[in-house]
């Protein structure tokens, strides 16, 4: 199957769970059939899926089996494979059951399985390790994280966990345990205890050069993949200024390393009623992206893979721009934009998937700029992603924004752009854009370094192009390739 997005099908992707290793990412990920209606994550288990390029995935259908209907693992969710020194491999995973209790109370337990070809996995049946109700909530025990510390000579777990008594809104952990042996563990201090979350899901560990990254997602505050550095595993974890990989529609990303490059692996939320006005949705659609390390400061930030970005090949020809309520003049780079008020310069948008490329370089006159998507020849309709450089932001906003309600005013302008997908932008004079769009996914990437992941369901076709609001703006480079 060669997709930019994978979704295997009659089912969606939750929670990944890459492994690299010979070539080969191997793409664990929860297989949720959405057996029930309007429930996500019911009767799941891992399922595999493999790819050497990230855009040419193969399907190697159930990884792990599940349990019975007595078992903890009737459904299995997130952890972590790591090997041992003999070069076997140890899947450790969440085991959640509403039906059985530890100590009188429901619970979600770490559970472990065995293969020696990553590919046959057997689940280890005297192993089931939960918390210690002393320093850790026995409900919330999951997402085992497991690797080899060379300093402490042991392996280590993290898991998203919370502190036992806390309180319900900022007691969520990382925990920490310790084996010799990856049968035997002994419960620690919490490794990394913001006071910030209701808990701190899929965490996870690696290092780039001197700096240490732990990688954790949260729906408390935000619904987003954090990220925090240090230059040692003892902390302090230092909280970067733009510390978010993607937005909310991209959630519980999880990396890989082949010892050169590293990719985050994370779903594209669906929404209910395949619509752009319902509520987001638990699992979606397979995305990745290229994590970049900035050598100077340590700061991470992404782009596509080298394979996403040159997917689409053919160009698509653009025919002559529509000038909406603007100025346009063309010169060697593109085409320069003018607008007192709110103009654009339009083009038709392909029927197929596609890649836009372009370049955006604002004057200092200009108040607000950006990309009008599968829009009309009026701006009455379609996705705008709209650049506030005033506020060094950069939002995606849609139109209309929601069903209209019996009065005029009833249209959601209250709600000025769809506040779950803002991301932070430093303010520059360019602006570099690849948009790739397939199906109903639609990711952004800006300079290489910032994405904006979203869904598009009600508008397709159209008018695509630039706008600007009270000023200039030059347009350089614009592409299409579908």
């Amino acid at each position: 199957m060669t997709n930019l997005f994978y979704k295997p099908k009659d089912a969606w992707v939750g929670d990944c769970i890459p492994y690299y290793e010979n070539g080969i990412y191997y793409i664990y990920y929860l297989h949720d059939e959405r057996v029930k209606p309007n429930e996500y994550g019911e009767e799941t288990t891992w399922h595999l899926v493999t790819t050497t390029d990230f855009v040419n995935f193969e399907s190697k259908g159930e990884a792990i089996l599940r349990g019975g209907p007595d078992e903890f693992n009737w459904n299995i969710y997130t952890g972590s494979i790591c090997k041992d020194k003999e070069g076997l491999y140890h899947a450790f995973y969440t085991g959640y059951n509403a039906d059985l209790m530890v100590n009188g109370k429901k619970a979600q337990v770490v559970m472990q399985a065995v293969s020696e070809d990553l590919l046959h996995w057997e689940t280890v049946k005297d192993f089931l390790f939960t918390s210690d109700e002393k320093q850790y909530e026995i409900f919330d025990w999951r997402d085992p994280f497991v690797f080899w510390n060379d300093k402490d000579e042991c392996y280590w777990m993290l898991l998203a966990a919370r502190i036992n008594g806390a309180g319900e809104h900022r007691g969520g952990c990382t925990a920490l345990c310790k084996s010799k042996d990856l049968m035997n563990w002994s419960y620690e201090e919490p490794f990394y205890a913001p006071n910030m979350y209701i808990t701190m899901e899929c965490p996870e560990i690696f290092q780039i050069g001197d700096w240490w990254y732990l990688v954790f997602s949260t729906f408390s505050d935000r619904f987003v993949t954090h990220y925090r550095m240090s230059r040692s595993l003892s902390g302090p974890w230092i909280i970067p200024e733009n510390d978010d990989f993607d937005t909310r529609a991209c959630y519980a990303i999880k990396t890989a390393s082949d010892g050169v490059e590293r990719y985050g692996f994370g779903w594209i939320a669906s929404k209910e009623g395949s619509t752009d006005f319902g509520p987001w949705e638990w699992g979606g659609t397979l995305a990745i992206h290229k994590i970049e390390q900035d050598i100077n400061t340590g700061l991470l930030s992404v782009q596509p893979p080298e394979a996403v970005r040159k997917y689409f090949t053919q160009k698509q020809k653009i025919s002559e721009f529509i000038n909406v309520n603007s100025c346009v003049l063309k010169n060697t780079q593109g085409i320069q934009l003018h607008s007192d008020t709110l103009g654009a310069a339009l083009t038709q948008a392909p029927s197929t998937d596609f890649s836009l490329s372009m370049t955006l370089c604002p004057q200092d006159n200009v108040t607000e700029f950006g990309v009008a998507l599968h829009t009309d020849d009026g701006l009455e309709k379609g996705y705008f992603l709209r650049f506030d450089t005033m506020h060094n932001r950069v939002v995606l906003d849609m139109w209309p924004r929601a069903e209209k309600g019996r009065f005029q005013w009833q249209i959601n302008g209250d709600i000025p752009y769809q506040i779950e997908l803002e991301r932070t932008l430093c303010t520059t004079q360019v602006y570099k854009l690849q948009i790739l769009r397939e199906g109903t996914i639609c990711v952004i990437y800006i300079n290489d370094c910032v994405a904006l992941s979203t869904r598009m369901y009600n508008h397709r076709e159209g008018l695509i192009g630039a706008y600007v609001i009270q000023g200039d703006l030059n347009i350089e480079e614009t592409t299409i390739l579908i």
